[in-house]
């Protein structure tokens, strides 16, 4: 299963880079989708909405559950390192201050928390372009009366 594929690249640092490139596929189609938008090309075909309104929804389908991995992964890593360091500090008998503990816990998932953001970009992205995609079938079939096909 691919979700278990993903999930296994987030357990290390040197396989998460790896994630975008799995979800590549699903990122060139929301682009694609973006630059059809932006350039009206789906304005009198009710068809084409149709079409990309169920692609879209499927990448937002496949795209959920990575957004759900990678915010848990980082929060879950973030967590043990400012547990590690604080534990390290208390250990060393070092003043313990929980702001310099959290900056450097947070610093540690950098690289997690760029992942989370670009899939949820995404993902966000493709939701934007389904509400826009239902807007225009909406209006081809209400005030425009194109219906489409059948």
């Amino acid at each position: 299963m691919r979700i278990q594929e993903i999930e296994n690249k987030f357990k290390s640092e040197t396989t998460l880079e790896e994630v975008l490139n799995l979800c590549n596929t699903e990122f060139e189609r929301v682009d694609y989708y973006a630059n059809t938008v932006l350039k009206s090309n789906l304005s009198d075909n009710p068809e084409e909405v149709i079409k990309a309104l169920n692609e879209l929804t499927g990448i937002y389908m496949t795209l959920k559950p990575i957004v759900a991995i990678s915010v848990s992964e980082k929060s879950n890593r973030e967590i043990r390192q400012y547990n590690v360091l604080r534990i390290e500090l208390e250990n060393a008998g070092g003043k313990f201050t929980s702001a310099s503990v959290e900056k450097q816990a947070s610093e540690f998932v950098g690289n997690y928390r760029r992942i989370r953001n670009i899939v949820t970009a995404y993902l966000e992205s493709a939701e934007k372009a389904i509400s826009t995609l239902q807007s225009i079938l909406k209006y081809l079939i209400t005030e425009r009366n194109i219906t489409p096909r059948e």
